[in-house]
């Protein structure tokens, strides 16, 4: 790991006005070793051993707004138990088809999204809240015949861990954005989240002449998405010139997603990241994505304090459930096109 040092003018928000403020920022920089795409170490790392500074809240601001990704570390996830859950889930992926297909698009449970809903070479299981036991569990007991709940118990235990790092960052991310928003905000808008987690296989072509997209460029449909991957490797994030950037895995690292859910919320001030998977060798690739989301019925509308210059809006107030429902109609099985954002479903366009 490298330290850097460098030096910003910092816009921050102080008493509903904006000023500049001449700060000197030590950040840690991740050294991140590139193939093909443009190399960046530029990502910063937000270290939850150590107190927030401002200097490193802008540092994440300004990660949050040019990218939308940044990397956590000393969260309080262990590497055991992540390896304890890769180990366990080898034995759904290996499950067979037909038995898989139990708990597929066509079941009444529709927590396994198979190969070809939405790429070629992805599938997925996913694990509900607030319960995340009983999720776990009764998806065990529909697919084998002798249920060991050992697993359903470590889903647990990690979807507990990451429900308390979720409701930390959404806190930190507010602070970034400004004195006294996240006091003003947390409780108001975002107490009521959720979250949900999916358990993703990626598997390469039998024959791979060059690389292929496992997943292709899409945002979340979250606030956040936090992210373990294994050491395969292969997500990507888009700059905002259009070139693709490795998040290469690191151990003991976390990847912070920002979602459409927090971009439209902030006005843009967030970004949500542009991202993709990309299969390089024939070694499936595993990650676990925890989605922390707004409630269902939530009407999203950016409050007033973060509209800055022209106090315009970027997008019309729409419930949360009415764009999943329009990102669902319009994704399937457009593995091979980009995918709808929330840009596409309500933002206002320029006059």
């Amino acid at each position: 790991m490298l330290c850097a040092s460098y030096t910003y003018f910092l816009y921050i928000l102080s008493d509903s006005k904006f000023r500049w403020q001449h700060v000197c920022i030590s950040i840690h920089i991740l050294g991140i070793i590139m193939s093909n795409p443009k190399s960046h170490d530029g990502i910063p790392i937000l270290d939850l051993s150590q107190p927030l500074q401002p200097s490193s809240l802008f540092s994440l601001y300004k990660a949050a707004k040019d990218w939308g990704v940044f990397y956590i570390i000393n969260h309080g996830i262990s590497k055991d138990l992540c390896s304890h859950i890769q180990s366990l889930s080898k034995n759904l992926f290996n499950l067979p088809s037909d038995t898989k297909l139990r708990l597929g698009p066509f079941s009444s449970l529709k927590s396994y999204t198979p190969h070809f809903i939405a790429s070629p070479f992805f599938e997925s299981f996913r694990v509900n809240g607030p319960n995340f036991y009983v999720s776990a569990n009764t998806s065990s007991e529909i697919l084998f015949d002798k249920n060991d709940s050992k697993f359903s118990v470590m889903i647990e235990e990690y979807c507990s861990k990451m429900e308390d790092l979720s409701k930390r960052i959404v806190k930190i991310m507010l602070m970034s954005l400004g004195e006294g928003m996240e006091k003003k905000f947390y409780n108001s808008e975002f107490k009521k989240c959720h979250g949900y987690l999916r358990i993703n296989n990626y598997s390469g072509p039998d024959v791979m002449e060059e690389e292929v997209e496992g997943l292709g460029m899409h945002t979340d449909m979250s606030c956040i998405t936090i992210l373990y991957q294994d050491e395969i490797g292969g997500l990507q994030v888009r700059s905002k010139e259009g070139e693709w950037i490795d998040i290469s895995p690191s151990e003991g690292t976390l990847v912070l997603n920002i979602g459409d859910m927090l971009q439209a919320w902030s006005n843009d001030k967030l970004r949500s990241s542009e991202h993709r998977v990309l299969l390089k060798n024939h070694f499936n690739r595993f990650s676990l994505a925890f989605f922390w989301c707004f409630e269902n019925d939530k009407v999203i509308c950016a409050p007033d304090e973060v509209l800055g210059d022209g106090n315009k809006r970027m997008y019309k107030p729409f419930v949360c459930f009415d764009y999943l429902k329009f990102r669902e109609n319009n994704e399937k099985g457009r593995f091979d096109k980009v995918g709808f954002t929330v840009r596409d479903f309500a933002g206002i366009k320029a006059q």
